[in-house]
């Protein structure tokens, strides 16, 4: 008989930032959530969530929250994983970050090393003009290499975007967009050592119609072990769309460090 969906430990979460160099954090035409799908040893439920903020007043008035959630549920062939995240900042009375989004994806490992990905994914960003983005997708995976040492996965599906753009003084405020894209994606995970790993993601996302709408993003990260249940962490963002609004630009980066930790309602 399957055993009951245990809730544990063992999402690593940004809870304390050191150092975010200069940059806005890498805009969202995709949720990067591959690396949730990689370390799959424990059956069951995993939860984890996280929540940041900083209040200066005086000389400068700033002031910034963010509060993110993810789980994962594992059984058999089957993972679905689903995260959210909002964000708002603001500085002298101004705000200048309000976003969320949330991401919802399902596995299943057909036939080794052939699987199957269908995700969901809901998205507002008041700077980037972004009243309303959806996302819906579906098609074949490939584990290429899942070994102690190296991971590498591939995937090549259809996905089919909506877009509700903002409004302001602009030709295209107001407008909805709706694209066929075809959305592929590689990662690569290299354990160093049993301490040290580098996971890297790339998504390319050419629209059917026109090969030069596209968008593209790329997520490397470095992650130091210092016991079981804290790293040190360092993560590189950069996102390009490439017909963007209009009065946006078509990137983004952030390069950030901090440390990570294994947490959840049950800790192990």
């Amino acid at each position: 008989m399957p055993s009951l969906p245990r809730v544990m430990s063992g999402l690593p979460l940004f809870v304390f930032l050191l150092i975010t160099l200069p940059g806005r954090e890498a805009s969202a035409q995709i949720v990067n959530v591959q690396d949730l799908f990689i370390n799959q040893s424990d059956e069951g439920l995993q939860l984890g969530s996280v929540a940041k903020t900083e209040i200066k007043t005086g000389n400068t008035d700033y002031q910034y929250y963010n509060v993110a959630g993810v789980a994962r549920y594992l059984h058999g062939r089957h993972t679905v994983v689903g995260t959210g995240n909002f964000e708002y900042a603001e500085k002298g009375g101004d705000p200048f970050t309000n976003r969320h989004f949330e991401h919802l994806r399902y596995r299943l490992e057909v036939l080794r090393p052939i699987g199957l990905d269908a995700f969901f994914q809901h998205e507002f960003n008041e700077f980037r003009r972004i009243s309303m983005r959806l996302l819906a997708g579906v098609g074949p995976t490939w584990k290429v290499v899942d070994s102690d040492k190296v991971y590498l996965f591939l995937g090549s599906v259809y996905m089919y975007e909506i877009n509700e753009l903002g409004g302001g003084d602009y030709d295209d405020a107001g407008q909805t967009r709706k694209i066929h894209r075809w959305n592929n994606y590689v990662t690569f995970q290299w354990n160093l050592k049993k301490d040290i790993k580098v996971l890297t993601t790339l998504y390319y996302q050419p629209a059917f119609a026109d090969f030069t709408d596209y968008n593209l993003l790329w997520n490397a990260n470095l992650s130091i072990a210092i016991n079981p249940w804290l790293s040190v962490v360092l993560t590189y963002n950069f996102s390009r769309q490439n017909v963007p609004p209009q009065g946006v630009n078509p990137w983004d980066s952030a390069l950030v460090a901090g440390l990570a930790v294994k947490t959840g309602l049950l800790f192990q």
